[in-house]
């Protein structure tokens, strides 16, 4: 196996760490304390920082105004991203999914939504998590009826990544109530063409990605923003699911390098007894089961991500990945926190926000525990899925 990084990868990972370096890092804190991400300019701001470097568009082709990527490589892009600001990395997570319009969409679709979003000019949001629906898509309650030209929508969607900055949501619906499976479809939803409202949500960390309530009440869609027909929609949630996770790994372990940089720094200028602290044993043990879980999570994301580059279907992988790396960022956050001591406590230094960001990582897109279930149950054939 070949854990070498090609010569352009190393290029584009300085090329981002140096822009983070400079641009990101220093008000990140700021940013975050003040929710600056949720204000439309602000975030235009930001992205405009990032769309040079490859973070919007990534694996979409070149002729399709992306930058043709492979997953490994925006796997390197996405750990160095989340290293500098979380909530930042969730975002732009979120807005790659307009590769589901390119994978997806009709020729139509992608020539009206495409260009907009690779400019950030237009902010996505994926509507699949309801109030009574989270771990199971199959249940999904939001009941789109064609009337016509049009579906009318009516249903709630939660804890959605964007959903009070978006202009547009790719929304996950059943057609036919009680179909399950069968009925669950995809439609294009412009928030300008068919109004829904939101309520923002506010959460322990990731605290400047926009999370929201989504509210359709008779919202009214053209049938031609149907993205996946009915019956085909859960199959392609499930797909998308395995590059999130995949993704999420890169971005947990972001937050642990970040974690391991600041103790590291701190151990090394920080006296006690005489002598830094970097120097007694029980430090060197914690930052040395940092580094270990972090390239761990490193390993199980990159391992998934070049199974999706061969088209090769890495449920269990991209869950093993999930679940570990998550976990793993949220103990070497609290290592980190210990190494600093009280000084962790304080939010003058990001220690807090790291942790902060680690915790909340272990719940979207699947718990650690349905991660542990969908393994198990790959390994088994047994399901504990009713």
């Amino acid at each position: 196996m070949d854990f070498e990084f090609s010569t352009r990868q190393k290029i584009l990972k300085d090329m981002a760490r140096e822009v983070m370096e400079k641009e990101i890092i220093p008000i990140a804190d700021e940013w975050d304390r003040n929710n600056l991400l949720h204000d439309r300019k602000r975030l235009k701001e930001m992205f405009d920082k990032l769309i040079p470097l490859g973070y919007v568009g990534a694996t979409l082709p070149k002729e399709l105004g992306g930058y043709g990527l492979d997953h490994v490589t925006y796997g390197i892009l996405t750990e160095e991203l989340y290293r500098a600001y979380g909530s930042l990395g969730m975002i732009a997570n979120m807005q790659n999914c307009l590769g589901n319009i390119h994978l997806f969409g009709t020729a139509e679709q992608k020539k009206k939504f495409l260009p907009p979003m690779l400019k950030a000019e237009m902010i996505l949001c994926m509507g699949i998590t309801e109030p009574n629906v989270g771990s199971n898509p199959s249940a999904i309650e939001t009941l789109a009826t064609l009337d016509g030209d049009y579906y009318i929508v009516n249903g709630t969607k939660t804890w959605i990544t964007n959903g009070d900055v978006s202009d547009l949501c790719v929304l996950v619906t059943q057609t036919k109530a009680g179909a399950g499976a069968a009925g669950i479809c995809h439609l294009i939803v412009e928030r300008n063409v068919s109004p829904y409202e939101a309520r923002e949500l506010s959460k322990i960390g990731m605290r400047s990605s926009n999370t929201a309530e989504l509210y359709f009440n008779n919202c009214r869609v053209p049938k031609e923003n149907v993205l996946v027909r009915s019956g085909k929609g859960l199959k392609d949630i499930l797909r998308g699911f395995e590059t999130m996770r995949s993704l999420m790994a890169l971005g947990a372990a972001g937050i642990s390098q970040a974690a391991i940089d600041a103790s590291i720094r701190y151990a090394k200028q920080r006296r006690q007894f005489g002598k830094v602290i970097g120097s007694f044993q029980l430090i060197q043990e914690m930052i040395a089961d940092m580094i270990v879980d972090t390239e761990i999570s490193r390993l199980l994301g990159f391992r998934a991500l070049s199974k999706i580059d061969k088209g090769v279907r890495c449920d269990s992988e991209a869950s093993m990945a999930k679940f570990y790396s998550v976990e793993a960022a949220v103990r070497t956050t609290y290592r980190a926190i210990q190494i600093h001591g009280a000084m962790g406590l304080s939010d003058e230094l990001p220690l807090e926000r790291y942790f902060r960001d680690a915790r909340t990582f272990t719940i979207p897109d699947g718990t650690t525990q349905i991660q542990k279930l969908v393994v198990s149950r790959n390994a088994l054939g047994i399901s504990a899925f009713h």
